[in-house]
């Protein structure tokens, strides 16, 4: 191997003197000085000890000389104790040399500890507690990583050319002086050690040998680590897709939370924050989780790291070796530790999720503090020793929050708001967290911007960003039912309509009276509008909700009932859950149609089935009650319906059969004014004369404007009559001439 003898002579130990170090790369140097002196040292050992070959061929065989120097009882002492059996001459000048620099080093290292000079090295022995023997470790390998010189050296001292990395032998020769010490410093290799958890060095993979030894192991200094000790504080590259740093200059108290949960979060973080531990944020996203873990971190004058661990179940490594990164990355960069959508570490596999609740545990940065943010409340397993562990709820915020929410929102954005925007309406109609307020208003900005910079965003424009945000889930378990329909177009007796109104007049001023009169504070359930909408099929039910729907400019969601129900046990209670606690933060009406399908009476118990049947229609009435939106129920039996029910329902409004001038108004309604109609045709005469609901009349206009359609003619009577008699037959009923009367011929026509 090429190597010149007087290049392990060079070094940079000289003239170091006592003044601080200027700056981490100054000191770096002095470092690798020390090192080249330890290097030298042990090459004059190895020399002495005749344990080198020393021909062309060096590092590539094995000489018989050398096995005879190895197995010698005065080289194998001379291979254990440093020095010894060098000539004294060189030895003891390098030995004196490096005891100076040493020294020196450590004197200007206490110097710049006073003057207040930071220096990387220093900083990472004490965040990750290493001794002075690991921090030497450390060190060597970092210096292949820097200057590639190195490599030369350490092959040239491990006496094998392919060995271009320290190894634990090397390290424990360059930096043990004994063979005791040198068993009891090898402890500093085993993996649950400081340098490799979390990692600070690792050992490469040896292409050569699958299995090496221990000792024979290649290190390398983790990349991380070294851009770390150069001063470039670029996040760790595997961190990067899914982890974000944060400088948060907001103080908790300017947030919209709950006062006694602000007090709580606070007192928390001044316990937590000098010995580290973890606080578990449950709530819906969007309702401060992020922002409190930010606000915390500013207050004790420190960055916030915040990885999304739903976009980190996506990356190759396993989320354990992830979080173990994190904890790293946090400590080095002085910084508290958010992990946002933490049931993402649930996953599918129940058999994991033990595993899974118990690692945020494990991860506690102290003296930082690690906030575990999740979406559905987390079951704490009980705190591993040592470690401090608190629950915090979030919940969706209350009205005078939401309102201020949307001034602030909307006072900071760039685009001008028309005069019909009021906070208030929309905190009243949409219960959004601040994340999606904010996020509704962005939308609702960027929609206007390709139009021109000086249009205005309406109400209805916030509306309809507001609905996009909070509707997101409901969509894949019940289908939206849009409504072109207007209160003129509902045919009803005076009594339902003016009930409908009053629904409408509720919900408008459910703030009101709930919030500022006080009446949530008599209240703990039953806040929500759940509204019995009962009559025959076709009475107009579903036209009402749709039109009570776009009244209160809210989204309609029936529930479809095939994907509810289960004959299962437990899944319906599961299904319905799901759909209620999506549509808590979905701002939408629930219409559940063929409610006796699910709200029917309770039987007696007489089986299984029964039992659990009546238990699926107990739970049903508790989640009702439970909810604070809107929910309508239609059915056609209301006698089906169980007994408790109507104790939960706020209004009960009957849908009848129409009479004849309500049927008038239907026929006439139905029939758009683009629509050719002939005059002969008598809607007086229908509608005395056939008993219909509101939907038969409609399948009859229909059916006989595509009869007119053939014929290339006007709707006329003929039309309209032989529609109805397919309708009548449809229901069961006969079509005779004493219905028809004298336009029961024309049916003839069709037969």
């Amino acid at each position: 191997m090429p190597v010149a003898a007087d290049g392990l002579n060079q070094s940079l130990e000289s003239g170091l003197g006592t003044a601080p170090f200027a700056h981490a790369a100054e000191h770096l140097l002095a470092e690798f000085g020390r090192l080249r002196l330890r290097l030298r040292r042990e090459v004059l050992r190895l020399r002495a000890a005749g344990l080198y070959t020393e021909d062309n061929f060096r590092g590539l065989y094995v000489s018989d000389e050398q096995v005879d120097a190895l197995l010698s009882e005065r080289a194998a002492q001379r291979a254990g104790n440093n020095g010894g059996s060098a000539p004294a001459s060189p030895m003891a000048g390098l030995q004196r040399r490096l005891e100076e620099t040493e020294r020196e080093i450590s004197a200007r290292l206490e110097a710049s500890f006073e003057t207040g000079v930071p220096l990387p090295l220093q900083r990472l022995a004490e965040l990750f507690g290493l001794s002075d023997f690991e921090r030497d470790a450390l060190l060597l390998c970092v210096a292949a990583e820097v200057d590639l010189r190195f490599e030369t050296l350490y092959a040239y001292a491990q006496n094998d050319v392919t060995r271009k990395r320290p190894t634990p032998d090397l390290v424990l020769r360059l930096f043990c002086d004994s063979v005791e010490e040198r068993l009891e410093r090898r402890a500093a290799f085993a993996e649950e050690a400081a340098l490799f958890t979390p990692p600070l060095v690792r050992f490469a993979d040896d292409a050569q040998n699958r299995e090496p030894a221990l000792l024979a192991r290649p290190l390398k200094a983790e990349e991380r680590i070294v851009r770390f000790l150069l001063g470039q504080p670029a996040l760790e590259g595997r961190l990067r897709p899914f982890t974000r740093r944060i400088e948060c200059s907001h103080r908790l108290s300017e947030l919209q939370l709950p006062e006694r949960l602000a007090a709580e979060l606070s007192s928390a973080a001044r316990s937590f924050g000098r010995e580290g531990g973890v606080l578990f944020f449950a709530g819906p996203g969007g309702a401060g989780k992020g922002a409190a873990a930010a606000a915390l971190a500013a207050e004790e004058g420190r960055p916030l790291l915040v990885a999304d661990l739903r976009q980190a179940r996506a990356a190759e490594a396993p989320l354990t070796a992830l979080l173990v990164l994190l904890r790293r990355e946090a400590l080095l960069q002085g910084a508290d530790l958010h992990l946002a959508h933490a049931e993402a570490l649930l996953g599918d596999d129940p058999s994991q999720r033990p595993h899974a609740l118990a690692l945020p545990q494990q991860l506690p940065a102290a003296p930082l503090l690690l906030s575990v943010a999740s979406e559905v409340p987390w079951p704490v397993p009980g705190s591993p020793l040592g470690t401090r562990c608190l629950t915090f709820d979030f919940p969706i915020p209350a009205f005078p929050a939401r309102t201020r929410l949307w001034q602030d929102a909307l006072r900071d954005s760039s685009t001008r708001m028309a005069s019909d925007v009021d906070p208030a309406v929309l905190a009243r109609k949409f219960v959004l967290t601040g994340g999606q307020i904010q996020a509704a208003c962005r939308e609702a900005c960027d929609r206007t911007r390709p139009e021109g910079g000086d249009r205005t965003v309406s109400l209805a424009e916030l509306e309809s960003a507001a609905r996009a945000q909070s509707n997101q889930g409901l969509r894949l378990l019940a289908q939206k039912v849009a409504c072109a329909c207007a209160w003129s177009d509902l045919v009803l007796p005076p009594r339902p309509w003016q009930q409908l109104r009053e629904l409408c007049a509720a919900e408008k001023h459910r703030q009101l009276v709930y919030s500022q009169w006080g009446f949530e504070r008599r209240l703990s359930l039953g806040k929500g509008l759940n509204v019995l909408l009962c009559g025959p099929s076709g009475t107009g039910k579903t036209m009402a909700a749709g039109i009570l729907a776009r009244e209160l400019g809210l989204d309609l969601y029936k529930i479809d009932l095939s994907t509810v129900v289960s004959k299962y046990i437990g899944e319906t209670e599961k299904q319905l859950s799901q759909i209620f606690r999506e549509a808590r933060s979905s701002n939408a009406i629930l219409f559940f149609d063929e409610a006796d399908a699910l709200f029917g009476k309770r039987s007696e118990v007489k089986d299984a089935h029964d039992r659990y049947a009546n238990v699926e229609v107990a739970y049903l009435l508790q989640k009702m009650e439970e909810y604070e939106g809107i929910v309508l129920l239609a059915t056609n039996f209301r006698r089906n319906l169980d007994e408790a029910f109507t104790r939960r329902v706020h209004h009960i409004i009957e849908f009848p059969l129409p009479d004849a001038e309500h049927r008038e108004k239907l026929w006439r309604g139905l029939l758009p004014p683009q629509a050719p109609v002939a005059e002969d045709v008598n809607f007086g005469f229908l509608a005395r004369q056939f008993e219909l609901a509101g939907g038969d009349i409609r399948n009859i206009v229909l059916a006989a404007a595509f009869l007119a359609a053939e014929q290339g003619a006007p709707m006329r009577m003929e039309h309209l009559v032989v529609a109805t008699s397919r309708e009548l037959q449809k229901l069961g009923r006969l079509a005779g001439r004493s219905e028809f009367r004298e336009y029961y011929e024309l049916l003839q026509r069709y037969t």
